[in-house]
């Protein structure tokens, strides 16, 4: 006959390897979920440069219109790259939660 004191020891070694297993992956989402909130507030700053940069090219005309244009896509690149970027952490994350 099977003891009920050993198969309960058995399920809470489990439950406690479990445990351990959630919190390290609670601990990792938290940093990733970061991580992308860090990367989202830095490309807020360049979408707000960008805006800036593309009003002065209609308002401002002391730099040459080809520097202020070069400025302004340098920065447009680095936002499509960002969000590209974001948009596969959540998808990761996304992906990670499912598994």
């Amino acid at each position: 006959m099977v003891d009920t004191s050993e198969i309960k020891a058995a399920l809470q070694q489990e439950l406690d390897a479990l445990t351990k297993a959630r919190d390290e992956l609670k601990v990792q989402l938290t940093l990733a979920k970061s991580e992308a909130k860090d990367e989202w507030s830095r490309l807020e700053t360049s979408f707000e440069r960008l805006q800036s940069e593309i009003k002065r090219i209609g308002i401002d005309a002391k730099e040459p219109l080809k520097d202020i244009g070069s400025a302004a896509r340098n920065l447009l690149d680095e936002i499509k790259k960002g969000y590209t970027k974001v948009r596969s952490d959540v998808k990761d994350e996304a992906s990670k939660l499912r598994s």
